[in-house]
């Protein structure tokens, strides 16, 4: 590893980001609020924020600040941190929040803004957790979950982002994906056939899709909505009904008087 203080003009960041082969998202509140300070002045040159560039040539740390001063077309003096392990992405902590869909994109991970959260779901679930606040796996960990199965993940996004759009994003994509995978592991023949059933509402094979979709949509309409745990709970009920071919009247749950239904 090499620092060097250096002198960072317009041209010098244009070229640095052109040898950068993937990064990030760029949030432009994030630019704008950059380019601002360093127009007025604000900017603080020597505050031992480091640029970090890999033995690759990825902005490991950086590219918001490259970007604001190419836009803000002056010269500033930035340390920098030269041949960084690849490996280290995960880890670092920027101005400007890294998420775990950030590290995805940077292996080259198609669809990284779904797979993560689709993961931490089936995670989630797995563990018969209904109420989601609490979050267990780390960057490291979705990322090498995702490689143990890497065929099936990717498949799965590819089917979550059809079922996402044709349900017109009633559902998001991690619950989507996350109860088609949770589904999956429990029987894999009907976990297509009952998502299909649920978000493209063709070829309904078993009533309590009916009145779950009519929840569903009720709610999307509705000022006050479902929390995202009772949606899950709803869905979850429903699959229960489907694989043992029940159909109930009426679909409701109530958390105060029942238990937590889980994927089995």
């Amino acid at each position: 590893m090499e620092f060097k203080r250096t002198l960072i003009t317009p041209s010098l960041a244009k070229e640095l980001l052109e040898k950068n082969i993937k990064n990030r998202r760029i949030k432009q509140p994030t630019i704008d609020r950059y380019v601002k300070d360093m127009l007025i002045g604000k900017w603080k040159q020597d505050t031992g924020e480091v640029i970090k560039i890999s033995k690759s040539g990825v902005i490991l740390d950086g590219q918001h600040r490259l970007t604001a001063l190419i836009k803000a077309n002056i010269s500033l003096f930035f340390h920098i941190a030269y041949d960084i392990d690849d490996s280290v992405y995960t880890v670092l902590d920027s101005g400007s929040l890294r998420n775990s869909s950030d590290s995805f994109k940077i292996e080259g991970i198609k669809n990284s803004n779904i797979i993560p959260s689709v993961i931490s779901m089936h995670d989630q679930l797995s563990k018969n957790r209904l109420y989601l606040k609490r979050k267990d796996l780390c960057t490291d960990s979705l990322l090498e979950i995702y490689h143990l199965r890497q065929r099936f993940w990717d498949d799965t996004s590819k089917k979550t982002i059809l079922w996402y759009a044709n349900f017109s994003k009633i559902l998001t994509p991690s619950i989507i994906g996350g109860i088609y995978a949770r589904i999956y592991d429990i029987d894999s023949n009907k976990a297509s056939i009952f998502m299909n059933e649920l978000c493209i509402g063709s070829e309904i094979t078993n009533n309590t899709i009916v009145l779950l979709r009519q929840k569903l949509i009720s709610d999307k309409l509705s000022q006050k909505k479902f929390s995202t745990e009772n949606k899950i709970a709803l869905i979850i009920k429903t699959w229960l009904f489907y694989k043992e071919n029940k159909e109930p009247k009426l679909l409701k749950f109530d958390s105060n008087v029942e238990e937590t239904p889980f994927i089995s």
